[in-house]
């Protein structure tokens, strides 16, 4: 077993499958210092799972005083799949080349957190490219960017709750609301552009993630602002979490659509990261509510910014991971 993840002075094996599960992890052990594993595989067969060494002493054996008692959840085998929902969060350093291991079919659309187009001809010329006004200082270019009309959709600031302490590009939402006003808004009426309200964290508490957005929502009303659908982030290590937030999210905002620009599984393996996405495709792909989604990310762990295990591309850049492929709809 692997991954410590609960360490409780109640911990039973009922309670740590339970709490394994819904994470959607199928594997669960109980250790004698009544820590709670999860793990995606047992250690050996399923007859002989209890003959691994207990963590904590090299020397004892399951089935010993110290025992760990292995249970095993039943979580269903996924099949591959594609959606028109599925895009790509495509970072500016991004080599071209990776866009032959996407194919726009199964991936039809892409955003880069910018206002130009990262795509020049190539594979991924026939999908559809969203363009975004970061922070900031990119609102001022806007109507320039939007002369000619050039996309349907531009996506509103990127994580103005983020404080640049913690390495964001932080906008109160009484400037953000300006901002939007005289930048952002007139889009709408020149092109018919569809907006993006600004995308927050899930950071909680005040100022944070839904609070930063509720008091930008405050300051800017109709007819002065308007919004097509939210952009939404979310980062953590439970689908369970991330079912419960999305849902929460929407619940908060019931009228709008959802597109899902950044998100990720933290703190699991490589290997976690790929059983728990194809659940959370499933999941994403059966909400009417999320129209949109742009798993983080499609480069390699160099480019992760620390989370390498949501990879989608190989370290030498020579093909995708196995979160590449499930996400390419491969496997």
């Amino acid at each position: 077993m692997s991954n410590a993840s609960r360490t409780s002075t109640s911990n039973t094996p009922s309670t740590c499958a339970a709490y394994c599960t819904s994470l959607g992890i199928p594997y669960s052990g109980t250790e004698y210092a009544n820590e709670c594993y999860c793990s995606i595989t047992a250690p050996t067969t399923v007859s002989t799972a209890c003959t691994m060494a207990c963590a904590g002493n090299s020397t004892e054996i399951c089935g010993g005083a110290n025992a760990i008692s292995v249970v095993y959840t039943t979580i269903p085998t996924l099949p591959a799949t594609n959606s028109t929902k599925r895009g790509l969060c495509w970072p500016w350093n991004n080599p071209a080349s990776s866009f032959a291991f996407f194919s726009p079919s199964a991936i039809p659309w892409l955003y880069n957190w910018e206002l130009w187009d990262p795509r020049a001809t190539g594979t991924y010329s026939t999908a559809e490219y969203v363009p975004m006004c970061r922070t900031q200082a990119e609102a001022s270019q806007v109507p320039a960017y939007f002369s000619s009309c050039y996309a349907t959709h531009l996506l509103g600031f990127n994580e103005p709750d983020l404080p640049a302490a913690n390495g964001g590009d932080y906008i109160s939402p009484y400037n953000a609301s300006i901002l939007w006003k005289q930048y952002i808004q007139p889009v709408k009426a020149s092109c018919g552009t569809a907006l993006g309200a600004p995308a927050v964290t899930n950071g909680v508490g005040s100022g944070w993630g839904t609070d930063w957005l509720l008091q930008f929502f405050g300051n800017c009303t109709s007819p002065s602002c308007s919004f097509d659908f939210i952009p939404l982030h979310w980062y953590g290590s439970s689908l369970s979490d991330f079912q419960t937030y999305v849902t929460n999210f929407h619940s908060l905002f019931p009228t709008y659509s959802l597109w899902i620009t950044e998100w990720q599984f933290t703190g699991v393996s490589s290997t976690a990261t790929a059983y728990l996405e194809k659940q959370a495709l499933q999941w994403l792909d059966a909400q009417n509510y999320v129209v949109r989604y742009a798993m983080f990310g499609p480069m390699n762990s160099a480019n992760m910014a620390g989370i390498t295990n949501g990879a989608m591309v190989t370290d030498d850049l020579s093909g995708l991971t196995n979160v590449g492929k499930i996400y390419a709809g491969l496997m």
